[in-house]
Order: C-alpha cells, then sequence, then structure tokens
C-alpha cells in the first residue's frame, strides 16, 4: 500500500500522478474505516483528499503555514503529517483530536471548531510574517470552505486582506454544503463542474452553450495563472496610462472590457473589488490542475492575496456518503463501513423539540424558525417540510440570525432561533443588545 510509506509531506514529491490517484483511493478507504470504527467527520474529508495532497506537495508545511478553517476536514492533513497510526483513538480521550492540535503537531498552527475565522488567523500570520518576527515562514495558506464563507468575520477578514495586500493565498473549497446546502451565492459555481455533477453526467456540460463556457472558463483561468501574461498585462496597463491625452480613458476601457468577460465566466468580481486577485474554478478532484494553479498562485501573490476557488465533492468515492442528500455524512456516529450509518433521525430533546414547535406553529401563524446552516442537526427539518415559507435558514452566521429575530418580532412575528449551544457564543452580543435590550420576544432553543 502507498499510504504505508507516507510518514510526512516529503514522501509525497516523489510520487507520480497515477500513484497518487492511487493513494487518494485508500487514503479514502482509511478515513471510511477509521470513522467507521470511532465516530467522526466524514464527508468533508472525502471531498478534500486530492486537495490536501496538492497542498501538501506544493508548500513546505511547517515552514508554509497551511491553515484550516473550522478544522473538521484536517484528517488528511493529519494522515500525511505523520499521524496515521493513531487513527484508531481519534476523538477518544487521549487520543487524536477531530480537529487540528498544537500539542499534536508542528504542522498544526490553530486549535479551532467554530467557522470563519481563519482568514483573521492568516492577516495575522502574515502581518508577523513581514514584522520579520515568525523566522523564516515564507507562505501563508488558509484553506476555508464547508460553507465557512457565509460567515460575516471572514467578509471582515477579506476587506482587510484587499486593503493591506498582505500576501495571502486563501483556498476556497466549495462543496456547496455545511451541515445543509451552503446559503450563498458567491460560493456556488458559475458551471456546472465535474465534481458536482450526477454520476451519468460527469463527462461533460449539458448543453453546447455550457461546454463552450465551460471550456473558456478552464482557459481563462489557466492564462490568468500564467506569470509570463501578468507581466505583460502589466507593462500593457502601463503603457496604456502613459498614452498622451487619453491614457487614462484607454485604461479605464481595458478595465471595461475585462470586468464585462469575468461577469459572464466567472464570479470573482467581489474579490477583486476587495482586492484580491481571484482564480477558477479549479476541479479539486484533479492534482495536476491543483498543483498548476497553487503554484502559480504562490508567485501571483507576491503583489497581495489571491483567492483559488477550488470546486470540490463532499462524501467522494464513498456511496453512503454521495447519496446522503440532507448531509452527505458530515459527521457521523460509529457504524458499518460495509452499508453506512443508519438514517439518523432526532431523538431525545431534539426530538421533542421537533414536534413541540411544529405542533405549536400549526395553532399560531406568527411563529417562524430561524437558524444557521444546521436544519438537521436541531430537529428543524420537520417544521420546514411542514412550513416551508416560514423557515429561514441563513447559513453559518449566528450574528445575523439572532438581530433578524428581533427584527422579525418588531413586526409582529415570534420567532424561535434553533443552534447549538457552543454557536450561541458567537452572538452573545446580540442577545443582550439587540434583543434583550429591546425586550423582544425571542425564542432560543439550544440543542446539546
Amino acid at each position: 500500500m502507498a499510504l504505508e510509506s507516507i510518514h510526512e509531506p516529503a514522501d509525497l514529491r516523489t510520487l507520480s500522478y497515477p500513484e497518487l490517484d492511487e493513494l487518494a483511493g485508500e487514503i479514502r478507504d482509511f478515513v471510511v474505516q477509521a470513522v467507521a470504527e470511532t465516530g467522526g467527520h466524514l464527508g468533508s474529508n472525502l471531498g478534500a483528499v486530492e486537495l490536501t495532497l496538492a497542498l501538501h506537495r506544493v508548500f513546505e508545511s511547517p515552514r508554509d503555514a497551511v491553515l484550516w478553517d473550522t478544522g473538521h476536514q484536517a484528517y488528511i492533513h493529519k494522515i500525511l503529517t505523520g499521524r496515521q497510526g493513531r487513527f484508531d483513538q481519534l476523538r477518544q480521550a487521549n487520543g487524536l483530536s477531530g480537529y487540528p492540535s498544537r500539542e499534536e503537531s508542528q504542522h498544526d498552527f490553530i486549535e479551532n471548531s467554530h467557522a470563519s475565522t481563519v482568514l483573521s488567523y492568516a492577516y495575522g500570520l502574515a502581518a508577523a510574517r513581514d514584522a520579520g518576527t515568525s523566522g523564516d515562514r515564507r507562505h501563508v495558506v488558509a484553506v476555508i470552505g464547508d460553507g465557512s464563507m457565509t460567515g460575516g468575520m471572514a467578509y471582515e477578514a477579506l476587506n482587510n486582506l484587499g486593503h493591506s495586500q498582505r500576501r495571502v493565498i486563501v483556498v476556497l473549497n466549495d462543496n456547496g454544503r455545511s451541515y445543509a446546502p451552503t446559503i450563498s451565492n458567491l460560493t456556488a459555481s458559475t458551471m456546472p463542474m465535474l465534481a458536482q455533477l450526477p454520476e451519468a453526467d460527469r463527462t461533460e456540460p449539458h448543453t453546447l452553450p455550457e461546454r463552450i463556457a465551460d471550456r473558456l472558463s478552464h482557459t481563462l483561468t489557466n492564462i490568468r495563472l500564467n506569470p509570463v501574461y501578468v507581466r505583460r498585462q502589466r507593462k500593457i496597463e502601463h503603457f496604456l496610462r502613459e498614452l498622451p491625452g487619453v491614457g487614462p480613458q484607454a485604461e479605464k476601457g481595458m478595465e471595461a472590457f475585462k470586468a464585462a468577460v469575468r461577469e459572464f465566466l466567472q464570479p470573482p468580481s467581489f474579490f477583486e473589488a476587495l482586492g484580491v486577485r481571484y482564480v477558477g474554478p479549479i476541479d479539486g478532484h484533479n492534482i495536476e490542475e491543483l498543483e498548476h494553479a497553487l503554484a502559480n498562485a504562490i508567485e501571483l501573490s507576491a503583489e497581495g492575496p489571491i483567492c483559488v476557488h477550488v470546486v470540490t465533492q463532499k462524501g467522494r468515492g464513498y456511496s453512503p456518503a454521495e447519496d446522503d442528500d440532507e448531509k452527505h455524512l458530515h459527521d457521523t456516529p460509529v457504524f458499518d463501513a460495509a452499508v453506512g450509518p443508519p438514517k439518523a433521525l432526532p431523538s431525545g430533546y431534539t426530538q421533542a423539540f421537533a414536534d413541540a414547535i411544529v405542533k405549536e406553529a400549526e395553532a399560531d401563524l406568527r411563529i417562524v424558525a430561524i437558524t444557521a446552516a444546521m436544519p438537521g442537526p436541531t430537529g428543524l427539518i420537520p417544521f420546514e417540510q411542514r412550513f416551508p415559507d416560514r423557515f429561514f435558514d441563513v447559513g453559518i452566521a449566528e450574528q445575523h440570525a439572532v438581530t433578524g429575530a428581533a427584527g422579525m418580532a418588531m413586526g409582529g412575528l415570534r420567532p424561535v432561533v434553533a443552534l447549538y449551544s457552543t454557536f450561541l457564543n458567537r452572538a452573545w452580543d446580540q442577545v443582550v443588545y439587540d434583543v434583550a435590550l429591546h425586550r423582544l420576544p425571542v425564542i432560543f432553543c439550544l440543542d446539546r
């Protein structure tokens, strides 16, 4: 087995691409068997195999800081950094943490389990590097996905990265989901990427216009990643600026043309308006394409932050995860790997809450339910199915959920905010000042 020969990231660099594809399959089998024995986060890790392999071949961890938002999708990272022998104790007392752990490895920089924080960490690490206080660190890479780009803190950090032009490489792992489908237009891919299509349709986009646009998008991404193109683009821009009399107008015309093309083929306008260069989308299951994009992003990042948009399939390679329409086995208890986990149903107080809120909503038309990307784990799916117009999933945005509920209460509704208790910590200011100070009738139902 190729996996048994991998003890550190440097071992990956001797492998050919066919060998890497074989290794990816072995890693998926290993992760399924390990999580089946202990429980844990499965779907996200199955979708991040090729991406993690590419990251550790292109970057030199820990000299390069590879940071993982939320952290639950870092199992592959742990396997490749010398910890595969400890996976029989995953998430067990005194065993292997289910998240990055600074005590476990020098390859783990941040310990987390809450979403949308990694870009701020990356900004700070880059500032320290630029100040000369972090040794010989070269590159700071922030991997964010699983719906985390819906969190407001991520946008705050992007804005600051673009303004400061810190040299950070952002890898947007777009699998379209957190626990539930991502609530955002930003991370939805413009084109039907290979990894997101049903099995029978993975050969190519459906229609001729889609195929043409897909090819154009792919070609433009390669062009934008090409350092020769970047250098020539700068020369042309300088030449246009210096044209006597018409320089500024010519430069504006060129920018308008480029913006129109980008708007048609890609979703970079938001990032680039903030000063963050964008390339993608990239097939997140093609290691060679990923390496090409990441290697060229290193050179492009010399002038400021860059976002590499990668499209992956959550639960890839394990049919029970691919077929789980609700959450692609985002997290699972112990299960039989041969058949997959049984269909999870709310139990205990979660089920009691699910039954009670539906009953109350049938009697009171003012009752609405709000959650932050967790309709299933909080027991709100029966409510969503029964009252789709009275159900609100705002994505991973607890602060917005709470203040949005305050506005609903001001308007005469009776909102019920259902969250995990640990995630309400992120919105405590809103609970105190936006709800309690105004004495608004908002009900908080906290699971776990």
